[in-house]
């Protein structure tokens, strides 16, 4: 993640106005100064720089922080470093003037051509109109050009924004555009997408990553996260860039404990967020959308007839799309509901208690958590029943769907005392989970046997003993009785696996021990032989056995996962084209799962 530098020198527009608009505007320093890099590489995301050539306009569309401006510098000192000259503008609310933008756009065209040694064909000409600006462009027929414009929310309507989109469709295949912005343009982007002729970069594709969130605090920051700090940090923040820089910046020369401290604020707690989120989001949104905010942050689901019910209105839906459309760090969910990313929604809960009081709060939230079950989101209701310290209703729901909420993402926990945990089987089991997922595997494995013993003879406490096993099978050093297809996975790694390979394509040769008869032990066997065949030098092999496992539509979402990441490595491996690619959106689903 890299930082926006301090304003350089300034980056005069020269040259005059259309007839009757505004003069050109004067000098401002930085609107037209390409930032300076300093960070971590992302190669995922820098090397799309190669393909900005093919599709003539990239836009990136993500909320503040998300690292917009970071990777637009990173694509204009790789073009500047192949030799093509690259303009850069800084739009601000004051450019929507089209004579102002035409002005600033010229200057930025003519500071990149001066920087990249290229002769001006018509110097000191202005940009009377768009038509004007793509016959200027068309003059260099045959080279390139990136221009950068930064901040394109701020024309979002105006006449500017319009007379962009008229420059973008009449100048040639020479000029490319990547613009960054919090909220979609006014552009008519369908036929661009239709045509093949627009690169999309969203909020989901600047997240970091967990290796990446390890790989900038090792790399960049100088600082080792221990395994549960990284988890508990890349979850709490879901990857927002400045959400990481700004627990950089809190825990700095800070002990041990401080550092937990501030790692439980870090969603939205924390000063330093707090003031982030209040000047850089909330302050830049109308009242009525703010106030939408505050009033429906307890609902962790929304949708605009849940949304209605539950405020008294009939207008949600269309207020979820305006903070949809401006980035507001609001997620479409595929289901057409929408949820608040987790470091604003912890911010708008602290709020809310500030204006409310705690206990009008607790009583908001138990009203959220009685709408969200009348809807069917029972994990998000359970959650709200524990903001509120609705106890009864917590016991309640787990005793109904203790098995699904167990199975599924553990964010609840949180606020779930550890003396409750510890009396309820499935909180212990999702407990587990947790414990396992954040790398905390001598807890989860005895949380698992707390939970087994809770079950006692129900039929749950069968998935306890299974999983505690697969776990264990790769702790212990010695054979785990009855390891299923990861112990005999295991025990085959465990040697040489040139010894231990797969056979052919689908076979388990090579796996010690009595495979499943079918289902999920059978594709488990499969994977476990494609992983073997891989290690043992077999890739082609391999590759095919695990394609075709990821492909199967009956397979459980873990394995599929699983299988996906397995096969895209061993396409990387074979030398496929855009290998990478494959494995970094294999990695990104299995995150998802």
């Amino acid at each position: 993640m890299r930082s926006r530098p301090d304003a350089g020198g300034p980056g005069a527009p020269t040259g005059g106005s259309a007839p009757g608009s505004v003069r050109a505007p004067a000098p401002i320093p930085g609107k037209l100064q390409v930032p300076r890099l300093r960070g971590m590489a992302r190669e995922r995301l820098d090397h799309r720089v190669d393909d900005l050539w093919r599709y003539g306009l990239a836009l990136v569309v993500a909320p503040a922080g998300s690292g917009k401006t970071t990777l637009l510098a990173s694509w204009a000192a790789a073009a500047a470093g192949d030799g093509v000259p690259v303009g850069w503008y800084r739009a601000e609310s004051t450019d929507g003037d089209p004579a102002t933008l035409l002005a600033f756009l010229r200057t930025a065209v003519a500071e990149a051509l001066r920087r990249a040694g290229v002769p001006e064909t018509t110097p000191g000409l202005p940009w009377a109109s768009a038509e004007a600006a793509a016959e200027d462009l068309e003059r260099r027929a045959g080279d390139r050009l990136l221009l950068v414009v930064d901040d394109l929310h701020t024309l979002v309507g105006s006449p500017a924004e319009r007379t962009l989109e008229r420059l973008l469709d009449y100048v040639g295949p020479g000029l490319v555009v990547a613009a960054g912005t919090r909220a979609q343009p006014a552009l008519n982007l369908s036929r661009r997408r239709v045509s093949g002729r627009l690169l999309e970069i969203g909020g989901d594709d600047l997240r970091f990553r967990s290796w990446e969130v390890e790989a900038l605090f090792r790399d960049f920051y100088g600082e080792t996260l221990r395994g549960d700090e990284l988890a508990r940090l890349a979850r709490r923040t879901e990857g927002w860039a400045a959400g990481l820089q700004l627990y950089h910046l809190a825990t700095q020369g800070k002990s041990p404990a401080e550092r937990v401290r501030i790692l439980e604020a870090v969603a939205g707690g924390s000063r330093l967020v707090r003031e982030y989120l209040a000047r850089n989001v909330l302050d830049e949104l109308p009242e009525e959308l703010r106030r939408f905010l505050v009033d429906t942050c307890v609902l962790r689901r929304l949708s605009g007839p849940l949304c209605d019910r539950f405020l008294g209105r009939t207008d949600s839906g269309r207020l979820l799309d305006e903070l949809e459309r401006r980035q507001v760090f609001t997620v479409a969910l595929d289901d057409g509901t929408y949820r608040y990313h987790e470091v604003l929604r912890a911010h708008l809960e602290g709020a809310l208690v500030e204006e409310r009081g705690e206990p009008a709060a607790r009583a908001i939230s138990e009203r959220a958590a009685r709408a969200l079950e009348e809807d069917g989101a029972v994990a998000e209701a359970l959650a709200a029943y524990c903001r509120a310290g609705a106890w009864a209703d917590v016991a309640r729901i787990l005793g109904a769907d203790g098995d699904r909420l167990a199975a599924g993402g553990g964010g609840w926990l949180d606020a779930i005392p550890a003396a409750l945990i510890a009396q309820d089987p499935w909180l212990m089991l999702a407990s587990a989970r947790r414990l396992r997922a954040d790398g905390h595997w001598r807890a989860a494995l005895q949380t698992y046997g707390q939970a087994e013993a809770a079950f006692g003879s129900a039929e749950s406490a069968v998935a306890c003993r299974r999983e505690r096993h697969a776990l264990a099978a790769f702790l212990d050093p010695a054979p785990w009785p009855g390891g299923g297809w990861s112990g005999r996975l295991r025990s085959a790694l465990g040697r040489d696996p040139r010894g231990r390979r797969a056979g052919p394509p689908g076979g388990t040769a090579g796996l010690e021990g009595p495979s499943g008869a079918g289902g999920r032990d059978a594709a488990g066997d499969e994977l476990a032989a494609g992983l073997v065949g891989l290690l043992a030098g077999d890739v082609e092999v391999a590759l095919a056995g695990l394609r075709r496992l990821a492909a199967d539509p009956g397979l459980d979402e873990g394995l599929a996962a699983a299988a996906s990441v397995a096969a895209a490595a061993a396409a990387l491996l074979s030398g496929e084209g855009r290998g990478g690619d494959a494995l970094a959106s294999a990695v990104a689903a299995a995150e998802r799962a």
